[in-house]
């Protein structure tokens, strides 16, 4: 029997119809994987060379987890993948931004926003955040500083002008507290306190959601079963909550919105965005960056002008 209304059928298959990625599919995220901590670890200071900021040049930063990282996206050695790489060709476009902006990623894979609280104490997780054997190796010869010491004690990203915040992924897996989404609120709130005392931008975005476990079981440990996407879904809400609450921080995109309820969207894990999705994440965020450029340029031209 055929449907009456086509559309719906569509609609539902989108929404609901999560396939297994298949043997060739599993075989190419390994590869493309492998690839993506390679040039990361390898190339990930090349990409972020950027020269001070001037009246005429400004720079915005993008820290959290492998969503922020771009894993996922297409990986070249010449530019770092994920929203900066997306952003820029939007912003090329884009008439009221008048001046050149830098966009860089500092965004780590595998990390939780315990490893961005600007109090943390110890270095993120090197093997979840370049792989088995790079991150062994990092472990020896790296930076054992905490991930915001690393960041912000950097010469190169003292004077950045916006920070957009996302990160909270990886919380309900190996974060200090896996079933609490108030700790993640804690941290964020952390995080935009710190930068808001400096005088930056701050635009904070919710987490993609686990689509394809939506309505079963998982579980942080062996022993204590529950359901990561409710758990990430509790962290959405109150993520979004603060920052639509706090004076001075802006809501960016909500990652968990149905509208993101699409498996083209996302990479062959389910959890982390394809290029598809890094380029409607960079297109949606527009209309709230965009401003918080303008504002920044605002600010400049009026501390000329005096």
């Amino acid at each position: 029997r055929m449907d009456a209304n086509p559309s719906r059928t569509s609609q539902a298959r989108n929404d609901d119809d999560w396939p297994a990625p298949g043997i060739f599919g599993f075989v190419w995220h390994m590869i493309s994987s492998q690839f993506f901590f390679f040039v990361t670890y390898f190339f990930q200071h090349f990409w972020v060379n950027a020269k001070p900021k001037t009246d005429y040049s400004h720079k915005l930063l993008v820290i959290g987890d492998g969503v922020a990282a771009g894993f996922g996206d297409y990986a070249t050695c010449i530019a770092p993948p994920g929203l900066t790489r997306h952003l820029s060709r939007i912003l090329r476009r884009e008439v009221s931004v008048r001046t050149y902006w830098t966009l860089l990623n500092c965004g780590v894979f595998g990390s939780t926003s315990d490893d961005w609280h600007p109090e943390c104490k110890h270095a993120p997780d090197n093997v979840r955040a370049y792989g088995r054997i790079l991150g062994t190796i990092h472990n020896f010869f790296g930076s054992s500083r905490p991930l915001w010491r690393q960041i912000f004690g950097d010469p190169r990203f003292k004077d950045v002008e916006i920070v957009l915040i996302c990160v909270g992924l990886n919380d309900s897996k190996f974060g200090s507290d896996t079933k609490s989404a108030k700790k993640t609120q804690e941290n964020i709130k952390a995080m935009c306190l710190e930068l808001e005392s400096k005088g930056i931008e701050v635009i904070v975005s919710t987490i993609p959601l686990r689509w394809r476990l939506r309505g079963k079981e998982t579980s942080a440990s062996s022993s204590v079963p529950f359901n990561l996407f409710d758990a990430d879904k509790r962290r959405n809400c109150l993520i979004a909550s603060f920052a639509e609450e706090q004076e001075g921080v802006y809501l960016g995109v909500d990652l968990g919105s149905p509208g993101y309820n699409r498996h083209k969207l996302y990479c062959a894990d389910a959890v982390h965005f394809s290029s598809a999705g890094y380029t409607k994440w960079a297109s949606d965020l527009r209309d709230v960056l965009v401003p918080a450029m303008v504002r920044v340029e605002a600010k400049t031209w009026k501390s000329i002008l005096k």
